[in-house]
């Protein structure tokens, strides 16, 4: 017995007892991306690993091992001119939405390149120590220049968001634009005509950033490290890209081996409430209102807070809890609380929340399905639309225009989805399914991290088409579907 503890802890026990390097990338300013980031910080300075992180979202008290270098003039960047109301620019048409996304990744790097944490981590000596690299590759690699600067350790893809195509610039994963929507697409892509668009919608979305957006970003890099080789090439070295994905929330399309499904790994076993809030929430049902952590319900203005405020106020049968990071200039009915920040995994998992009103981002949408409660969309940018949409095929959600809100339509509603006993029993069957899982899903990326340091000079997971430039991928995209169409049409003969 003694003699397998022992082989269990040099072996099979490897990576509790070696305390990798970690250096992670968080180059997208997003609470809720953090949220996720954080998780996996906290995980791995747990397992015994020295975490660096730099961010513009921080952990105020970090675990033993976690250290975060704060990006700290991001958002002071994004928000200086006073421009950005997702509410206002959330509904634009996905051609305009490319144009508002560049301009936003652009400010962002700008922010970088003035923040404490960038400057921090230029001042690190050429020869630290990093074993491993880790960064959010969903926008643009505004800190990957980094990974070069400490002689090219292995790189590892994570994101908050879900798009198996988008791993194409990491692993050479294919686009499948036929049947797998834009999420810069506000509805489904039904009818050719449709597809077509979303077709162009994903080819214009990778040329903007390969030959218009990553130019400039290498440009202002390369001022602080001249010898910077091109970004697209350092992300081809990836080995491995996580994602946010599940089946259940997706459209099934082919997966390569390297492309990792983490979904719900933000979503811990549930905590009690705080004091306070417990009691407010054991005193009947509740609804929990959350338009997430970019979004600020002060956008909307006066008028459509006022029919909000009104509807809730004549549904006293039931406590809302809104989050409001703001004061809302406006009377309150007393069935409201409002309040910055709640634990929302754990109040959803409470017995008594009836419905989440939410503008359906990913994780939002997650962690309501896996507690298995129904949604009311409230869709502000993005993927946001399309998330709402599936979940609403599920039949555990309805969607409704928060911009044109109105008194009674948004009260009809929230009494609809409380009193049709269909979207609770369509949300626990999704529930269900995604709860379905060999491991959980924290588990399973934490072992392919280390499954990674364990490996470090094997990268055995990308397709070779990686190989090839866009246009030799379009040739032959192409003739694959003449040579499809033209079989289809010999066999018909036949």
């Amino acid at each position: 017995m003694k003699l397998f503890a022992l082989s269990f802890l040099v072996f099979g026990g490897f990576s509790l007892i070696f305390g990798a390097n970690i250096l992670v990338l968080e180059g997208l300013p997003s609470p809720s991306h953090h949220v996720l980031f954080s998780v996996v910080n906290r995980a791995l300075a747990a397992r015994g690993h020295n975490v660096t992180s730099i961010s513009a979202d921080i952990d105020q008290k970090p675990k033993a091992n976690l250290t975060y270098l704060h990006l700290d003039r991001v958002y002071e960047t994004l928000y200086a001119d006073g421009d950005i109301n997702l509410i206002d620019i959330g509904k634009v048409n996905p051609l305009m939405t490319f144009v508002i996304l560049a301009q936003l990744i652009l400010k962002t790097f700008s922010g970088v390149q003035k923040s404490s944490g960038y400057k921090q981590l230029l001042n690190y000596p050429d020869d630290f120590e990093v074993d491993l690299v880790i960064y959010d590759f969903i926008a643009c690699p505004l800190l990957l220049g980094f990974m070069h600067k400490f002689n090219n350790p292995p790189l590892i893809g994570l994101t908050g968001y879900n798009a198996i195509s988008q791993t194409s610039t990491l692993l050479g994963s294919p686009y499948h634009s036929a049947f797998v929507p834009h999420h810069c697409r506000l509805d489904d892509q039904n009818g050719f005509l449709k597809r077509v668009g979303n077709y162009v919608l994903h080819w214009l979305d990778y040329f903007l950033r390969k030959y218009f957006i990553l130019p400039k970003i290498e440009a202002g890099l390369r001022k602080d490290l001249p010898d910077l080789p091109s970004l697209a090439q350092l992300e081809e070295t990836a080995r491995i890209a996580m994602i946010n994905y599940h089946p259940v929330f997706e459209p099934a399309e082919p997966m390569l081996p390297g492309v990792i499904g983490i979904a719900g790994l933000q979503i811990m076993d549930p905590k009690p409430l705080p004091e306070d809030l417990a009691k407010l929430a054991a005193d009947r049902g509740f609804i929990f209102f959350s338009l997430g952590t970019n979004t600020q319900p002060e956008w909307l203005g006066e008028e459509r807070l006022r029919y909000i405020v009104e509807a809730i106020g004549e549904l006293k049968e039931f406590t809302f809890f809104w989050k409001v990071k703001g004061k809302l200039e406006i009377h309150l009915p007393t069935n409201l609380v409002q309040r910055p920040w709640f634990p929302q995994s754990d109040l959803l998992a409470h017995p008594n929340a009836k419905l989440f009103i939410s503008h359906c981002g990913l994780l939002s949408t997650h962690e309501a399905t896996w507690r298995g409660v129904p949604i009311l969309g409230v869709p502000i940018i993005l993927d946001q639309f399309m998330n709402t949409i599936r979940a609403v095929k599920a039949g555990m959600a309805l969607e409704y225009d928060i911009r044109n809100v109105k008194k009674e339509t948004f009260k009809a509603a929230i009494l609809e989805m409380i009193t049709n006993p269909k979207y609770k029993e369509n949300a626990m069957i999704r529930s269900k399914l995604f709860r379905d899982q060999p491991e959980k899903p924290l588990d399973r990326a934490i072992w392919w991290i280390e499954y990674v340091l364990r490996n470090p000079n094997e990268n055995i997971f990308k397709s070779e088409t990686l190989e090839m430039n866009i246009f030799q991928r379009i040739t032959v995209a192409v003739l694959r579907k003449i040579w499809r169409s033209l079989m289809r049409d010999k066999r018909k003969k036949d």
